[in-house]
C-alpha cells in the first residue's frame, strides 16, 4: 500500500466560479505542505483569476488549452492525468458537474476526468436554487457513486447576494478530503469515538476549575483517523474544534457532562458501536462540592473549598467492556517530574482502568503546544518513545498502536 508521503502530487481543476480566488489559498495551502501541484484551468475560470497567479504558486505552467502543448511529444491532458496522485476539481460548477456526469471531454479538464485513474474529489461552487435544483443534486448523487468524493458546499453569503448553502468549502475542507482520498485507508469502516479538551467546574457563576488543555492531541487523533478513512465522531470540551464537517462533534463543559455523554453515545439507548476508543481529554478529577449560585464577592472569600470527586471516564468503559476486546480503550496520563516516574503511573493506569493503551507524557511536552514527546505502552508490555513532534505523526503512531490490539 503506498502511503500518503510517497503520494504528493496533486492536479488542480478549476472551472468559472467566483469562488476561484479561494483555489489560489488552497494551492497555496498544498504547497506549503510539500506537494506538488500543476493546475488545469478552463476558459471561464481564466475570466475570474488569471493563470500566471497558479504559476507563480506551484512554479508549473498551467494548462489552459488543448492546442498549446508545452512538450508535443506527448498528449497534454493524458500525460497529467497520469502524473496525478489525485485529482481536485474547486471549484465545480452546475455546468462542469453535468458535464462529467455526461462523460463530456471538450476541455483539457473534463478530458483528464475522463483519463485519470486516480481518485477525484470535487467542491461545487454555485448559486443556492441551482445547487438545490434536482438535476444538480442527481448529477451529483450519480457522480458520487461512481467513486469521487464530493466536498459539501458551506452556508453563507454567495457572491450573487444570497444567503444560503453553495458558497465552496473552505481550503481547509479541501484538504482534509485531498488527503484523505490519498491516505493508506487501513481505518475504512472503522469507527473512532475520541473525547478531548479540558472540563471547566464552576466555583460560582463566573470562576471555574479547569486546566492548560488545548483539545490539540485529541483533534490531531481524530483528523489523522479521519485522513485514513475512519468514521469519527468528537465529545469535547470547551474548545475551538477546527475539524473536517463529516466529523460529527458534541460539546460539553463538566466532567460530569462528558461523562454522561460517552456513557450515552457508547452504551445508551440507540447507542453506536465504535472499535476505538480514545480518551484524551483532561477531565477535571475533582469539582467544588456546593458551586455558588451567586458570584462569590472579595468580601465573602471562603476559607477552604470544599472538592469532590469527578466520575472516572476511561474506568468505566474498561468496567463496562469487562473481557471484550472491543472497543479498543485508549487514554492519556499526563505527569510532570521524571520519566520513570511517567512510566511507572501510566503502567499502574493501564491496569487499573483495564485500558488497552496508555500515552504518557508530560505536561511541558504537550499543553497548548502543537508538538509532543510520548511513551506508548499497550497490554502486552510492549513500549515505544515517539521523539518530540508535531502532534499529528504521534497521533499516526497512536493509530498504528492502535491497530494491533
Amino acid at each position: 500500500m503506498v502511503s500518503q508521503s510517497e503520494r504528493n502530487r496533486v492536479v488542480l481543476g478549476i472551472t468559472g466560479s467566483i469562488a476561484a480566488y479561494k483555489s489560489a489559498e488552497y494551492a497555496r495551502l498544498l504547497v506549503s505542505r510539500g506537494f506538488e501541484v500543476r493546475v488545469v484551468m478552463t476558459e471561464s475560470a481564466q475570466e475570474f483569476i488569471s493563470p500566471t497567479t497558479f504559476q507563480a504558486i506551484t512554479g508549473k505552467p498551467v494548462v489552459t488549452t488543448f492546442w498549446e502543448e508545452a512538450n508535443p511529444a506527448v498528449i497534454g491532458h493524458i500525460e497529467i492525468a497520469d502524473w496525478a496522485d489525485v485529482v481536485v476539481v474547486a471549484p465545480a460548477t452546475a455546468d462542469f458537474l453535468a458535464k462529467v456526469r455526461m462523460g463530456a471531454a471538450e476541455t483539457p479538464l473534463l478530458a483528464l476526468i475522463l483519463a485519470t485513474k486516480a481518485p477525484i474529489v470535487i467542491a461545487p461552487a454555485m448559486n443556492t436554487n441551482m445547487l438545490e435544483h434536482a438535476r444538480t443534486q442527481e448529477n451529483l448523487k450519480v457522480i458520487a457513486e461512481s467513486g469521487v468524493t464530493i466536498v459539501e458546499p458551506e452556508e453563507g453569503a454567495l457572491a450573487c447576494g444570497w444567503k444560503g448553502s453553495g458558497r465552496m468549502a473552505s481550503p481547509w475542507e479541501i484538504f482534509h478530503h485531498t488527503v484523505r482520498a490519498i491516505g493508506d485507508g487501513d481505518y475504512v469502516n472503522k469507527r473512532v469515538l475520541v473525547v478531548t479538551g479540558p472540563t471547566r467546574e464552576p466555583i460560582d457563576p463566573v470562576r471555574f476549575l479547569s486546566n492548560r488543555s488545548s483539545g490539540k492531541m485529541g483533534m490531531a487523533m481524530a483528523t489523522e483517523a479521519f485522513r485514513r478513512g475512519a468514521e469519527v465522531a468528537v465529545i469535547h470540551g470547551p474548545i475551538r474544534a477546527l475539524l473536517p464537517a463529516k466529523i460529527s462533534r458534541q460539546e460539553v463543559f463538566t466532567a460530569q457532562q462528558m461523562y454522561d455523554a460517552v456513557v450515552e453515545k457508547v452504551f445508551g439507548e440507540g447507542s453506536e458501536a465504535f472499535d476505538y476508543i480514545v480518551m484524551a481529554a483532561a477531565v477535571a478529577d475533582f469539582r467544588p462540592k456546593q458551586p455558588s449560585e451567586l458570584k462569590i464577592k472579595r468580601s465573602e472569600q471562603p476559607k477552604s473549598l470544599a472538592l469532590v470527586e469527578n466520575p472516572d471516564i476511561l474506568a468505566e468503559l474498561g468496567k463496562r467492556r469487562g473481557e471484550e476486546t472491543r472497543p479498543v480503550l485508549v487514554g492519556f496520563a499526563v505527569e510532570t517530574g521524571e520519566i520513570e516516574a511517567l512510566l511507572e503511573a501510566a503502567g499502574d493506569k493501564l491496569r487499573r482502568k483495564k485500558a488497552d493503551i496508555i500515552v504518557g507524557n508530560f505536561a511541558e511536552d504537550a499543553f497548548d503546544l502543537d508538538t509532543n514527546r510520548v511513551w506508548i505502552i499497550d497490554r502486552h508490555g510492549k513500549r515505544e518513545e515517539v521523539a518530540t513532534t508535531f502532534k499529528t505523526r504521534v497521533a499516526n503512531k497512536i493509530l498504528d498502536a492502535m491497530k494491533k490490539q
